[in-house]
């Protein structure tokens, strides 16, 4: 493993026992603590480069502040437009960032972009509820418009800050207002998220070694034949699955210890949203809890599912549920294929970033 992968599993692992700690702290403390060791680590990680991800949250609150109409298009706007220059830094004679830098700018992008619609969400809501005289049923909607510590705070929270997974706002602000987080539960689920964890890992490791992703780049891989290469490019990305489903998993337990993203089973949560329908606690019958707001990837459905759209559906579950409300919707095309196909994979690959293949 490299020493970065190393500082990534190191991060990972500490993060599941300081998450059963954050349970017992109170509201202002959790959100302070979060903050602040959130921030340690992206400074510690991305030193001066640390200033890219606190100038895109800055942008964002004031377009927020400035233009909440239009901060959903703004939001996107800005937030890729830096990404662009985020990648392009070595060309203006600025040092090129670190992989974590790179890691916790595409999370804060998806963050910001979020928080902005969520904002204008919360605008007309309440615009409505001032024209009709009713308060409007919505699911996990805003009760305030957030402050600069507000969106600082959710922008930097050490929980999935280089690894996801994305959650959104309003997850954040109920993790926060968590009446009895101690009651919620937390071994168990943890545990199960982990059991499969060290196979992955094994995985991982054991393969890496007999197909290693290096010799790719070499002329001896060129000058082999057609089906040694595709069998060759088959165990490569079977690495590289490894690698993110220990990951993801060991991300998700992170979320899992601290009790992000925990809501009753009835409120029917999904991935990346949150609850989807109203829900009431029933002082009669023990609740049952689940943590799918924060589940990023299904490891057994991604692997055997039968058609490629259901395999990616179940693969980066909570960018899945992103695109498919902040971008999809959006789309200029009208046709069904042209709209979700074209605008989705466009804006992801502009997203994780687009790299040119050359000639070793």
């Amino acid at each position: 493993m490299s020493p970065d992968e190393l500082v990534y599993l190191g991060i990972l692992a500490a993060s599941i026992p300081v998450g059963f700690l954050f349970r017992y702290l109170s509201p202002p403390v959790k959100q302070g603590a979060s903050l602040l060791l959130g921030l340690s680590i992206a400074i510690a990680t991305c030193h001066i480069h640390t200033l890219h991800s606190l100038v895109t949250v800055i942008g964002i609150w004031i377009i927020i502040k400035s233009s909440w109409r239009h901060a959903p298009a703004l939001s996107l706007t800005w937030t890729f437009l830096y990404l662009l220059f985020f990648r392009l830094v070595t060309w203006f004679g600025l040092p090129p960032p670190t992989p974590f830098a790179n890691a916790i700018q595409l999370l804060l992008t998806l963050k910001m972009v979020s928080l902005a619609n969520e904002v204008y969400s919360f605008h007309v809501e309440k615009k409505n509820e001032l024209s009709s005289f009713a308060k409007s049923p919505i699911i996990g909607g805003l009760s305030q418009e957030p402050s600069l510590y507000d969106i600082l705070s959710y922008s930097y929270c050490y929980a999935g800050i280089m690894t996801g997974p994305f959650f959104r706002f309003q997850t954040y602000v109920d993790w926060l207002k968590q009446p009895s987080p101690q009651a919620l539960p937390g071994w168990a689920p943890c545990l199960q998220r982990l059991k499969l964890v060290p196979v992955y890992a094994a995985l991982f490791v054991a393969v890496n070694q007999v197909f290693p992703l290096a010799y790719v780049r070499t002329e001896e891989f060129l000058d082999q034949n057609l089906f040694f290469r595709m069998f060759y490019m088959v165990a490569v990305f079977f690495v590289f699955r490894m690698r993110f489903y220990a990951a993801w998993c060991g991300a998700e337990a992170g979320c899992i210890s601290a009790g992000l993203g925990c809501y009753p089973e009835k409120a029917q949560s999904k991935p990346g949203g949150g609850p989807t329908v109203n829900y009431s606690s029933d002082p009669t019958s023990e609740e049952k809890y689940d943590f799918k707001t924060i589940q990023n990837i299904d490891c057994y459905n991604t692997d055997f599912c039968v058609k490629v759209r259901h395999g990616m559906r179940y693969w980066n579950m909570t960018v899945q549920w992103w695109l498919h409300h902040y971008i999809y919707p959006n789309a200029p095309f009208k046709a069904y294929a042209l709209r979700s196909g074209f605008m989705c994979a466009a804006v992801s690959a502009c997203f994780t970033g687009m790299h040119p293949l050359t000639h070793p």
